[in-house]
């Protein structure tokens, strides 16, 4: 110890350790204050992130909304009741919801208890005659004529009996009909003639046909038209003439017709049936204000109601209106489905537009956003992107446009503070080109797309719309498709924002 000699430090010198106390305690100081830093802004983040409403994303698809207003309306029909103009039973030839030509014979209406003593009268009568004819056809008058008639019947069966051979009797029933044809011809003829040995008995049968024309009668269809077995009084009282001016305490009316029984006899002056004369018909409304308003002359609609338990829908065209203080008198007319309302009279129905088939979205998924109109001669294309000339501050720049809806004479951009804004002066190409101040705005319903990550505001045009949905035309060229994605909450969420 005594031979060594301490180093003497240089004055103003500290030692390396003491230097390298100090970088750390730095560094660490440094460390907690980047720390401090991140902790806040994830902080900050997490908070932002906890309190951002949700973002909810939904497929578009189809679809069809209620129209909220239930109407009352009244049936008019050009229709006739054909009443009997005696006591009897009806026996019907057509049945219920047939179409019939002009005179054609709908029903007999007969005395039972007389007629049909008559009729065993009449029958025998005729098969004496008959039986008195045959036996002198080769003297007939009318031989030839009964030949000829026999000879169809022999054609008859000479073209149908190969049709039998293999047990298929499908056509039975047309082949009898047609021999039976032949033969009430053949008699008629034989009926029809007159000689000595038939006077007596042709003259009882005239007869007793006399006594049967008085206690019977042939009902026949005055116009061509639609057999109905349903009335209810109204026929003559809701008609075509005076459709403009049915009374509202008229339509506000439950009529319930009544059905005319086949099976039962009717009294004189009792209705058989009746006959819708024409396909045209009418549903008369008084319809609030509120609804109406948005109608006009000419547009067409669907009607649905309940008939018998079945929901039937008939479009229809609003053929007048006539506005009052609270209601529109409104009378429909339609060609179409008259057969699956005939036996109503009024009904209860809700009105769909006809226009109302598209996109189905939520009201809330629709926003209303201000559009720029710029005219569609100062737009031009330089290498494939279309744009505007744009005079700023520093010369005249070409600008990008994204164009969200066009006509033939605008373009529309959505309001951009950054790119475009109202007081933009644009120029126009050409040798006589001209300046154009953007100064005009409209307004346009928006929805936002999601396919990717990033929202993209669309043009939407909404055909139809309640209090919960709208539904959007999906042929417009520029709105969305089916099975695009949207946000079901426009609120929540603006143009070109992270969506997930």
């Amino acid at each position: 110890m005594a031979g060594r000699q301490m180093k003497k430090r240089p004055a103003g010198k500290r030692p390396a350790n003491v230097k390298k106390k100090k970088n750390n305690k730095n560094y660490r100081i440094g460390t907690l204050l980047l720390f401090i830093v991140l902790s806040i802004y994830l902080s900050g983040y997490l908070v932002k992130l906890i309190n951002r409403p949700s973002i909810s994303i939904e497929t578009l698809n189809y679809g069809t909304i209620d129209v909220p207003a239930t109407l009352r309306g009244i049936i008019v029909r050009d229709e006739v009741v054909i009443n009997s103009s005696i006591d009897g039973q009806a026996e019907y030839y057509y049945s219920e919801n047939d179409r019939v030509a002009k005179n054609t014979v709908i029903c007999s209406v007969k005395n039972t208890g007389t007629t049909d003593v008559i009729e065993s009268e009449i029958k025998k009568i005729d098969k004496s005659i008959l039986e008195a004819q045959k036996s002198r056809e080769d003297f007939s008058l009318f031989k030839d004529d009964i030949k000829s008639v026999e000879e169809s019947i022999e054609n008859i069966i000479d073209n149908s009996i190969y049709k039998f051979v293999n047990n298929d009797l499908s056509e039975i029933y047309s082949f009898k009909n047609q021999i039976q044809t032949q033969i009430n011809q053949r008699n008629q003829i034989w009926l029809a003639e007159n000689s000595k040995s038939t006077d007596e008995l042709a003259a009882q049968r005239q007869q007793f046909k006399n006594q049967l024309s008085g206690n019977s009668e042939t009902v026949t269809a005055p116009e061509s038209g639609i057999i109905s077995l349903k009335v209810d009084n109204f026929e003559e009282i809701v008609t075509p003439d005076v459709r403009t001016s049915i009374a509202e305490d008229q339509i506000k009316m439950t009529v319930r017709p009544s059905y005319i029984s086949k099976s039962l006899s009717q009294s004189a002056g009792s209705p058989l049936f009746k006959l819708i004369k024409s396909n045209t018909w009418y549903v008369v409304s008084y319809v609030p204000n509120s609804v109406a308003s948005e109608w006009e002359t000419g547009d067409y609609m669907e009607l649905t109601t309940t008939v018998d338990d079945e929901e039937k829908t008939v479009q229809m065209q609003i053929e007048s209106m006539e506005a009052g203080e609270n209601s529109t008198y409104v009378v429909f007319v339609s060609d179409r489905n008259m057969a699956d309302f005939l036996d109503i009279r009024t009904m209860d129905f809700k009105v769909n537009e006809k226009l109302q088939k598209g996109l189905k979205v939520p009201n809330e998924a629709i926003v209303e956003r201000a559009f720029l109109k710029i005219p569609v001669e100062y737009i031009s294309e330089s290498n494939g992107v279309k744009g505007v000339i744009k005079r700023e501050s520093d010369g005249d720049k070409f600008k990008e446009l994204k164009i969200l809806k066009s006509d033939d004479k605008y373009a529309y951009i959505l309001q951009n503070f950054n790119d475009f804004k109202l007081g933009d002066i644009l120029i126009g190409t050409g040798e006589e080109a001209q300046q154009y101040s953007l100064s005009e705005v409209t307004t346009f319903n928006c929805v936002y797309v999601a396919n990717s990550s990033i929202s993209e505001i669309t043009v939407v045009d909404i055909l139809g719309q309640n209090s919960d949905y709208a539904i959007i035309d999906a042929e417009t060229g520029y709105g969305p498709k089916v099975y695009d994605k949207i946000v079901s909450d426009a609120s929540v969420i603006s143009n070109e924002e992270q969506v997930s």
